[in-house]
Protein backbone atom coordinates (compact mmCIF):
# COMPACT_ATOMS: atom_id res chain seq x y z
CA UNK A 1 0.00 0.00 0.00
CA UNK A 2 1.16 3.57 -0.78
CA UNK A 3 0.22 5.05 2.40
CA UNK A 4 1.98 2.80 4.40
CA UNK A 5 5.25 3.32 2.20
CA UNK A 6 4.43 7.07 3.37
CA UNK A 7 3.04 6.76 6.76
CA UNK A 8 4.52 3.34 8.52
CA UNK A 9 5.23 4.74 11.62
CA UNK A 10 1.94 6.19 12.56
CA UNK A 11 -0.48 3.20 10.74
CA UNK A 12 -2.36 1.54 13.04
CA UNK A 13 -4.87 -0.84 12.43
CA UNK A 14 -7.72 -1.90 15.54
CA UNK A 15 -9.74 -4.63 15.33
CA UNK A 16 -11.55 -5.89 12.76
CA UNK A 17 -14.39 -3.48 13.53
CA UNK A 18 -12.43 -0.38 12.92
CA UNK A 19 -11.13 0.61 9.41
CA UNK A 20 -7.55 1.35 8.16
CA UNK A 21 -6.42 4.84 9.50
CA UNK A 22 -3.42 7.18 9.92
CA UNK A 23 -2.40 7.85 13.56
CA UNK A 24 -0.52 11.20 14.35
CA UNK A 25 -0.96 11.70 18.05
CA UNK A 26 1.84 10.95 20.38
CA UNK A 27 0.54 12.81 23.47
CA UNK A 28 -0.56 11.10 26.73
CA UNK A 29 -4.11 12.37 26.78
CA UNK A 30 -7.37 11.60 24.88
CA UNK A 31 -9.68 12.77 22.34
CA UNK A 32 -12.85 11.67 22.00
CA UNK A 33 -15.20 12.51 18.77
CA UNK A 34 -17.62 11.13 15.82
CA UNK A 35 -16.81 9.62 12.67
CA UNK A 36 -18.32 8.18 10.12
CA UNK A 37 -15.49 6.01 8.73
CA UNK A 38 -16.94 2.75 9.52
CA UNK A 39 -20.15 3.70 7.42
CA UNK A 40 -22.27 5.62 10.42
CA UNK A 41 -21.70 7.81 12.98
CA UNK A 42 -19.74 6.18 15.81
CA UNK A 43 -17.78 7.52 18.95
CA UNK A 44 -14.12 6.94 18.71
CA UNK A 45 -11.56 7.53 21.12
CA UNK A 46 -7.96 8.88 20.24
CA UNK A 47 -5.11 8.12 22.64
CA UNK A 48 -0.95 7.95 22.01
CA UNK A 49 -1.10 6.45 18.58
CA UNK A 50 -4.08 4.23 18.97
CA UNK A 51 -7.58 4.44 17.88
CA UNK A 52 -11.00 2.53 19.58
CA UNK A 53 -14.15 2.73 18.72
CA UNK A 54 -16.53 3.38 21.53
CA UNK A 55 -19.62 2.51 19.70
CA UNK A 56 -21.29 0.42 17.14
CA UNK A 57 -24.32 1.10 16.49
CA UNK A 58 -26.89 1.57 12.80
CA UNK A 59 -27.44 4.13 14.20
CA UNK A 60 -25.93 7.73 14.53
CA UNK A 61 -24.17 8.34 17.70
CA UNK A 62 -22.21 12.37 17.56
CA UNK A 63 -20.94 15.29 19.54
CA UNK A 64 -19.38 12.95 22.66
CA UNK A 65 -18.25 15.30 25.58
CA UNK A 66 -16.34 13.53 28.67
CA UNK A 67 -16.73 14.86 32.55
CA UNK A 68 -14.06 16.45 34.48
CA UNK A 69 -12.73 12.96 35.98
CA UNK A 70 -12.64 12.02 32.02
CA UNK A 71 -14.43 8.32 33.26
CA UNK A 72 -17.55 8.92 31.60
CA UNK A 73 -19.18 10.68 28.47
CA UNK A 74 -22.66 12.24 27.31
CA UNK A 75 -22.82 11.92 23.74
CA UNK A 76 -26.62 11.75 21.13
CA UNK A 77 -27.39 9.50 19.24
CA UNK A 78 -31.42 8.57 17.20
CA UNK A 79 -30.78 4.69 18.15
CA UNK A 80 -34.26 5.07 20.17
CA UNK A 81 -36.18 6.70 16.97
CA UNK A 82 -34.91 10.32 17.50
CA UNK A 83 -32.09 11.89 18.71
CA UNK A 84 -31.41 11.41 23.14
CA UNK A 85 -28.92 11.98 25.49
CA UNK A 86 -27.04 8.84 26.56
CA UNK A 87 -23.80 8.42 29.24
CA UNK A 88 -21.43 6.32 28.78
CA UNK A 89 -19.06 4.58 31.25
CA UNK A 90 -15.33 4.82 29.59
CA UNK A 91 -14.41 1.96 32.19
CA UNK A 92 -16.86 -0.76 31.49
CA UNK A 93 -18.25 0.56 27.81
CA UNK A 94 -21.85 0.60 29.29
CA UNK A 95 -24.29 2.95 27.88
CA UNK A 96 -27.19 4.79 30.11
CA UNK A 97 -30.36 6.64 28.08
CA UNK A 98 -30.71 9.80 30.02
CA UNK A 99 -33.42 11.34 28.08
CA UNK A 100 -36.28 10.28 26.28
CA UNK A 101 -38.26 13.21 24.76
CA UNK A 102 -40.22 12.60 21.30
CA UNK A 103 -38.27 15.96 20.09
CA UNK A 104 -34.68 16.09 19.29
CA UNK A 105 -32.27 16.75 21.79
CA UNK A 106 -28.53 17.44 20.69
CA UNK A 107 -25.13 18.99 21.47
CA UNK A 108 -24.82 17.74 25.28
CA UNK A 109 -22.05 18.80 27.71
CA UNK A 110 -21.48 19.05 31.22
CA UNK A 111 -21.74 21.04 34.52
CA UNK A 112 -18.85 22.32 36.36
CA UNK A 113 -19.62 20.32 39.26
CA UNK A 114 -20.63 16.93 37.20
CA UNK A 115 -23.65 16.68 38.30
CA UNK A 116 -26.33 17.67 35.34
CA UNK A 117 -26.24 17.87 31.73
CA UNK A 118 -26.62 20.96 29.43
CA UNK A 119 -28.37 20.10 26.18
CA UNK A 120 -30.39 21.67 23.22
CA UNK A 121 -34.07 20.60 22.66
CA UNK A 122 -35.14 21.06 19.26
CA UNK A 123 -38.30 23.41 20.13
CA UNK A 124 -39.85 24.23 16.43
CA UNK A 125 -38.59 24.26 12.83
CA UNK A 126 -34.96 25.56 13.31
CA UNK A 127 -35.25 26.25 16.85
CA UNK A 128 -33.77 25.06 20.18
CA UNK A 129 -33.52 25.86 23.47
CA UNK A 130 -31.04 24.57 26.43
CA UNK A 131 -31.79 22.65 28.86
CA UNK A 132 -30.10 21.69 32.28
CA UNK A 133 -30.63 17.83 33.14
CA UNK A 134 -29.92 16.63 36.37
CA UNK A 135 -28.29 13.30 35.96
CA UNK A 136 -29.45 11.60 39.30
CA UNK A 137 -32.55 12.35 39.06
CA UNK A 138 -33.22 12.73 35.39
CA UNK A 139 -35.36 15.73 35.14
CA UNK A 140 -34.81 18.50 32.88
CA UNK A 141 -35.13 22.03 33.41
CA UNK A 142 -34.48 25.41 31.45
CA UNK A 143 -31.10 26.48 31.76
CA UNK A 144 -31.14 29.79 30.53
CA UNK A 145 -33.95 32.81 31.64
CA UNK A 146 -35.95 34.12 29.42
CA UNK A 147 -32.84 34.48 26.39
CA UNK A 148 -32.76 37.07 24.14
CA UNK A 149 -32.46 34.66 21.10
CA UNK A 150 -34.55 32.94 18.71
CA UNK A 151 -32.58 30.12 19.80
CA UNK A 152 -29.64 28.82 22.08
CA UNK A 153 -27.74 25.88 20.91
CA UNK A 154 -24.27 24.25 22.30
CA UNK A 155 -23.14 25.18 25.63
CA UNK A 156 -20.39 25.10 27.89
CA UNK A 157 -19.50 25.82 31.64
CA UNK A 158 -16.29 28.32 32.38
CA UNK A 159 -14.56 26.05 35.37
CA UNK A 160 -16.25 27.87 37.68
CA UNK A 161 -20.00 27.42 36.88
CA UNK A 162 -20.40 30.66 36.57
CA UNK A 163 -21.00 31.53 33.19
CA UNK A 164 -22.33 30.01 30.49
CA UNK A 165 -21.27 30.30 27.01
CA UNK A 166 -22.93 29.13 23.71
CA UNK A 167 -24.32 30.33 20.50
CA UNK A 168 -27.62 32.13 19.92
CA UNK A 169 -29.16 32.73 16.68
CA UNK A 170 -30.54 36.66 16.11
CA UNK A 171 -32.41 37.76 12.75
CA UNK A 172 -29.12 37.88 10.70
CA UNK A 173 -27.34 34.17 11.73
CA UNK A 174 -25.54 33.03 15.11
CA UNK A 175 -23.25 34.43 17.72
CA UNK A 176 -21.42 33.91 20.41
CA UNK A 177 -22.64 35.55 24.02
CA UNK A 178 -22.64 34.25 27.40
CA UNK A 179 -24.82 33.85 30.31
CA UNK A 180 -23.97 34.99 34.09
CA UNK A 181 -25.32 32.33 36.07
CA UNK A 182 -25.79 34.48 39.28
CA UNK A 183 -27.57 37.23 37.35
CA UNK A 184 -29.18 36.03 34.53
CA UNK A 185 -27.64 39.11 32.45
CA UNK A 186 -26.76 37.66 28.94
CA UNK A 187 -23.48 39.18 27.21
CA UNK A 188 -22.94 39.06 23.32
CA UNK A 189 -19.45 38.51 22.54
CA UNK A 190 -19.52 38.54 18.85
CA UNK A 191 -20.69 39.62 15.94
CA UNK A 192 -22.44 37.45 13.74
CA UNK A 193 -20.89 34.68 11.83
CA UNK A 194 -19.27 33.24 14.89
CA UNK A 195 -19.96 30.03 17.17
CA UNK A 196 -19.41 27.23 18.71
CA UNK A 197 -17.72 28.56 21.97
CA UNK A 198 -15.32 26.61 23.89
CA UNK A 199 -13.41 27.35 26.97
CA UNK A 200 -9.72 26.61 27.85
CA UNK A 201 -9.27 24.75 31.24
CA UNK A 202 -8.19 28.00 33.25
CA UNK A 203 -11.16 29.75 32.31
CA UNK A 204 -8.94 32.30 31.10
CA UNK A 205 -9.91 32.43 27.09
CA UNK A 206 -12.45 31.26 24.65
CA UNK A 207 -11.93 29.21 21.24
CA UNK A 208 -14.74 29.48 18.83
CA UNK A 209 -15.62 29.74 14.98
CA UNK A 210 -15.66 33.00 13.02
CA UNK A 211 -16.36 33.14 9.56
CA UNK A 212 -15.16 36.86 8.87
CA UNK A 213 -11.37 36.55 7.37
CA UNK A 214 -11.65 33.88 4.52
CA UNK A 215 -15.66 33.16 4.49
CA UNK A 216 -15.36 29.49 5.15
CA UNK A 217 -14.26 29.37 9.04
CA UNK A 218 -11.27 29.86 11.13
CA UNK A 219 -10.24 29.36 14.94
CA UNK A 220 -10.47 32.23 16.58
CA UNK A 221 -9.78 33.19 20.34
CA UNK A 222 -10.86 35.31 22.60
CA UNK A 223 -11.19 36.73 26.40
CA UNK A 224 -14.47 35.74 28.07
CA UNK A 225 -15.35 39.41 28.16
CA UNK A 226 -15.31 39.75 24.33
CA UNK A 227 -11.90 41.13 23.86
CA UNK A 228 -8.95 40.64 22.49
CA UNK A 229 -9.95 38.74 19.42
CA UNK A 230 -7.57 36.85 17.58
CA UNK A 231 -7.54 34.77 14.46
CA UNK A 232 -4.96 31.71 15.34
CA UNK A 233 -5.67 29.88 12.00
CA UNK A 234 -4.89 32.77 9.69
CA UNK A 235 -2.84 31.02 6.79
CA UNK A 236 -5.79 28.26 5.92
CA UNK A 237 -7.84 30.49 3.61
CA UNK A 238 -8.75 26.95 2.05
CA UNK A 239 -10.03 25.07 4.39
CA UNK A 240 -12.96 24.91 6.73
CA UNK A 241 -11.71 24.79 10.44
CA UNK A 242 -14.33 24.05 12.54
CA UNK A 243 -15.30 22.42 16.14
CA UNK A 244 -11.76 23.95 18.60
CA UNK A 245 -11.70 22.41 22.17
CA UNK A 246 -8.78 23.02 24.02
CA UNK A 247 -5.84 20.60 25.20
CA UNK A 248 -5.74 19.46 29.06
CA UNK A 249 -3.06 21.77 29.66
CA UNK A 250 -4.51 24.78 27.58
CA UNK A 251 -1.49 24.89 25.65
CA UNK A 252 -2.67 23.27 22.19
CA UNK A 253 -6.30 23.22 20.35
CA UNK A 254 -7.70 20.11 18.67
CA UNK A 255 -10.31 20.70 15.67
CA UNK A 256 -11.63 19.91 12.69
CA UNK A 257 -10.19 20.78 9.10
CA UNK A 258 -12.00 20.13 5.96
CA UNK A 259 -11.05 21.71 2.27
CA UNK A 260 -12.72 24.36 0.53
CA UNK A 261 -13.04 21.74 -2.64
CA UNK A 262 -14.15 19.41 -0.53
CA UNK A 263 -16.96 21.68 1.34
CA UNK A 264 -17.51 20.56 4.86
CA UNK A 265 -17.58 16.61 3.60
CA UNK A 266 -13.84 15.66 4.46
CA UNK A 267 -13.33 16.79 8.40
CA UNK A 268 -10.31 15.51 9.55
CA UNK A 269 -8.66 16.10 13.11
CA UNK A 270 -5.62 18.81 13.54
CA UNK A 271 -4.03 20.30 16.27
CA UNK A 272 -2.95 24.01 16.65
CA UNK A 273 0.17 24.65 19.08
CA UNK A 274 -0.70 28.44 19.98
CA UNK A 275 3.17 29.18 21.00
CA UNK A 276 4.54 28.16 17.74
CA UNK A 277 1.38 28.43 15.32
CA UNK A 278 1.91 24.80 14.01
CA UNK A 279 -0.64 23.28 12.71
CA UNK A 280 -0.45 19.30 12.45
CA UNK A 281 -2.67 16.72 11.15
CA UNK A 282 -3.21 14.01 13.63
CA UNK A 283 -5.76 11.77 12.09
CA UNK A 284 -6.10 10.58 8.82
CA UNK A 285 -9.34 8.51 8.37
CA UNK A 286 -11.87 7.72 5.27
CA UNK A 287 -14.58 9.56 7.20
CA UNK A 288 -15.84 12.85 8.23
CA UNK A 289 -14.32 13.26 11.57
CA UNK A 290 -15.98 16.03 14.25
CA UNK A 291 -16.73 17.61 16.79
CA UNK A 292 -13.31 16.34 18.62
CA UNK A 293 -13.45 16.71 22.70
CA UNK A 294 -9.51 16.76 24.13
CA UNK A 295 -9.13 15.68 27.55
CA UNK A 296 -6.62 13.66 30.24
Amino acid sequence: MKILALCVSFLAFSQADVPAYVVNFEHDSRIVFNSNMGGNDDIYLLSRNRLERLTDDPASDQWPVPDGKGEKIVFTSNRGGNFDIYLMDLKSRKIERLTSDSRDELSPSWSADGRSVYYELATGKNTSRILKLDVQSKTSMPLLSDPPFSSTIVPFSDPKGNEIFFTGKVLLGWLVAKYAMTDGRYTKLTKTGSCRPKISPDGAKIAYVCHDDDGLGDVFLMNPDGSGKVNVTPKRADSYDYYPCFSPAGDMIVFSSSPKSKGKNAYQLHTLDLKTGEVRKILTSEGIDSFPYWFK
